[in-house]
């Protein structure tokens, strides 16, 4: 069943809720968290993990396009189709395959750089009625690590079954940021 975006916020919300009250057990789990803009009928999602290895390290997993559909679960690709010759902003293209039976989603993000802090994306094209916000690159207080910030307001163009909405709090989000946290820690020990 096909849920409006308001609703589907709404059970964004409440799961994350859940997802990140047991997350918070664990030092290094993902902290996510969902709230509904009711203005912009959309989900704004904010999500942290924290990860033992340096920002510049980390800032190269989460900017790798090529490292992309190893990272975020069912992305079939990422393709940079324009580029700033000063590596200020790049135009990336996602396919991603969500479900067995519905279309591949094509997102079409312009996602601009303040190197080694901030990753800046915003739609320009594509399945996403709404898709913009960052990645964020801090040093923890005690040196040893980094913690890595998601905050983004997103709203598909069709509404979207509530067990993807479910799939998607409960699994992908956190397992994205698991898997940059263990690409990060890998990169660390071979430096």
């Amino acid at each position: 069943m096909a849920l409006p975006m308001r609703l589907m916020a709404r059970s964004f919300a409440a799961a994350a809720i859940i997802a990140a009250g047991a997350s918070q057990a664990r030092a290094g789990d993902p902290v996510v968290s969902v709230e509904t803009d009711a203005k912009m009928n959309a989900a704004h999602v904010r999500a942290s993990i924290d990860i033992a290895a340096p920002p510049p390290i980390v800032w190269a997993v989460i900017t790798d396009c090529a490292r992309s559909p190893h990272i975020i679960p069912n992305l079939e690709s990422c393709r940079i189709i324009k580029h700033d010759p000063g590596g200020r902003w790049d135009i990336r293209e996602h396919i991603i395959n969500w479900a067995a039976l519905f279309p591949k989603l094509r997102t079409v993000v312009r996602t601009s750089y303040e190197f080694g802090h901030r990753m800046l994306f915003k739609r320009v094209d594509g399945d996403m009625r709404i898709s913009e916000g960052e990645w964020r690159v801090e040093p923890m207080a005690n040196a040893h690590g980094t913690r890595l910030y998601y905050n983004a307001l997103v709203a598909p163009s069709f509404p979207v079954p509530e067990f993807m909405v479910e799939r998607t709090v409960h699994t992908d989000l956190p397992n994205v940021l698991r898997a940059i946290q263990t690409a990060s820690l890998s990169d660390a020990a071979k430096h």
